[in-house]
């Protein structure tokens, strides 16, 4: 019942936003999304499971814009996955720009400042998640309300959010927010220095959701890179980690990625930290069409655990 409501409500927006009276001169509603899919191999020995081969369809994005005039814009995007068919609200929000100080402000479930920007340099989401998404410390979009702009020239750039702090999957559960924080200054033409911090309370016991990142971006035509250090507190639980990864293009619609992960879930215990290294390529085989090749390994300090080796054939398409 919940996902047909997501539905209804999803259609009901995008048919509201497609009612132009013929009198007006207004943009239509803009309908897109993504797709993101893969088949992959386990080349594990010795560890369940392994020796497995599947096709996958990750994430499926359907967005909506509708421009309500020269400043403001609406925008929803549902989410969805397999293989239990689970779907989401992705982000459902208003945006001012230009509002207020140079700054554009969003309301709703608004896209948080460091997923979505770092995926921008590392160009690559449908080959695998960031590192702070995947290892779940920092959430892509969450409920509550955000400024962004620039600064000294368009040299600085911030993001800034107030949220609930749970994620857009997850109710709150308390009366505390968190305040996350991005800023970053072009130092010299395509590096890039960052910094980003995250403040917030877990649960109703008011504990500690703490996280902090300092990094450096190189971007120009071919070369893209990052590299970043990240240290994080839940409650009592220290937990630090890098990530170092870039790519970059031999030809035109072709380059190589390589990415090197590091995660140590609780800096306080032993034999539990783990590396993920990627090594790759993408190549984009039409407009709106990427294709992906890479091995992923995943190495643990914990003897007792296998490294995993994947490899995977990923697809991005855009329509």
């Amino acid at each position: 019942m919940r996902r047909k409501l997501l539905v209804l409500s999803f259609a009901s927006l995008v048919l509201l936003g497609s009612t132009v009276s013929a009198q007006e001169e207004k943009p239509k509603t803009e309908i897109g999304g993504v797709i993101y899919a893969d088949y992959f191999n386990n080349l594990t020995k010795d560890a369940a499971p392994a020796n497995i081969s599947c096709f996958e369809l990750t994430r499926l994005y359907l967005t909506s814009t509708r421009t309500l005039s020269e400043k403001t814009k609406m925008k929803a995007t549902l989410e969805g996955n397999q293989p239990v068919n689970q779907l989401f609200i992705k982000n459902a929000y208003i945006e001012f720009n230009d509002a207020c100080c140079n700054s554009n402000i969003r309301a709703g479930v608004i896209p948080m400042p460091w997923i979505g920007y770092e995926e921008g340099i590392w160009k690559n989401r449908f080959i695998a998640k960031t590192f702070t998404d995947i290892n779940a410390i920092l959430n892509a979009a969450d409920i509550g309300i955000g400024f962004a702009g620039k600064l000294a020239n368009k040299s600085v750039d911030y993001d800034l959010a107030l949220s609930n702090g749970e994620g857009y999957k997850t109710a709150e559960v308390s009366s505390d927010k968190d305040l996350a924080a991005r800023v970053s200054y072009e130092v010299i033409n395509g590096v890039k220095l960052h910094a980003f911090e995250n403040i917030g309370k877990e649960t109703v016991f008011g504990l500690d959701r703490n996280r902090t990142i300092a990094g450096l971006s190189f971007e120009q035509s071919k070369l893209s890179a990052m590299a970043y250090y990240l240290a994080a507190k839940d409650a009592a639980v220290n937990k630090s980690g890098f990530s170092l990864f870039g790519s970059y293009s031999i030809l035109s619609n072709l380059a190589l990625i390589a990415r090197i992960d590091s995660c140590d879930p609780n800096t306080d215990a032993a034999n539990d930290s783990y590396n993920r290294i990627i090594a790759g390529v993408s190549s984009t085989i039409s407009e709106g069409v990427q294709l992906g090749l890479s091995a992923q390994l995943m190495t643990f300090e914990n003897t007792a655990l296998n490294n995993q080796t994947y490899i995977y054939t990923s697809l991005e398409v855009k329509y």
